[in-house]
């Protein structure tokens, strides 16, 4: 056990990272931190929501792409989602 003494302000602003991070207790959150792990904000909702759609999407192009099928028809998608994908890491 280490304790450690914070401010309020502190306190806070460690508890609001833990849980933006997904983290159900700030100690499993400062043992990560601690040992160097490189920690994250959790993916909002709607976001998940629309990589997975975008997976979807690439995933029917892809099929059509392997299946010999003409693809020119699906280019534009294809590029929408690459640019909304590199949007939303960014």
């Amino acid at each position: 056990m280490i304790p450690v003494r914070v401010t309020e302000d502190e306190k806070k602003v460690i508890e609001k990272k833990a849980r933006q991070a997904g983290y159900k207790s700030v100690s499993a959150y400062l043992r990560d931190v601690g040992q160097g792990s490189e920690i994250r904000e959790k993916l909002p909702p709607e976001i998940r929501g629309q990589l997975v759609g975008i997976g979807n999407n690439l995933n029917q192009i892809a099929r059509i792409a392997n299946s010999g099928k003409h693809f020119h028809s699906h280019e534009a998608k294809l590029s929408e989602a690459i640019s909304t994908i590199l949007s939303l890491l960014a």
